[in-house]
């Protein structure tokens, strides 16, 4: 299974200082934060606790693929701020 980090969308707000994420897979499950970084890492958790209520395989996989492409999308961000 390939992370695809494209599949993490961002926006920010009106001041700029919160940033707004969610897989394009799963657009119900958002998460915000004082960076895209720091929104994406709370997206994991939300997407970690939707994992928990999957009730099919197929659930489970499609979930744990957005989770995997939000943590290549964290791991990219953290190496373009080094």
């Amino acid at each position: 299974m390939d992370a695809d980090s494209s599949r993490v969308v961002v926006t920010y707000g009106d001041n700029a200082k919160t940033a707004f994420v969610y897989h394009r897979d799963f657009t119900e499950i958002r998460a915000e934060g004082s960076s895209a970084r720091d929104a994406a890492q709370h997206l994991m958790n939300k997407l970690s606790l939707a994992l928990d209520t999957a009730l099919t395989d197929w659930r489970r996989e499609s979930v744990g693929k957005a989770i995997a492409d939000v943590k290549a999308y964290v791991e990219q961000e953290a190496s373009s701020e080094s």
